[in-house]
């Protein structure tokens, strides 16, 4: 017997808002842990925080061009 459900493509789209919230979650996670990341890898801890820092930066620069495109 054939079933409809296994012929279906499922395709993923893309989300701005899931985006950011990647975005945001990524530099938590990288900030709050940058001293162990540091002591496993040997990279100066403030690199990594840095990193972090720039993750939450990039997002909030989407949040920023998005909000002035809808206000056009």
């Amino acid at each position: 017997m054939c079933n409809e459900k296994t012929n279906t493509i499922y395709t993923m789209k893309f989300s701005w808002n899931q985006t950011i919230q990647w975005l945001c979650l990524l530099s938590l996670g990288i900030s709050l842990s940058a001293e162990l990341i540091s002591d496993y890898i040997g990279i100066d801890s403030w690199s990594i925080l840095y990193f972090g820092i720039g993750l939450a930066l990039i997002a909030i620069f989407i949040i920023i061009l998005r909000y002035k495109k809808k206000e056009k």
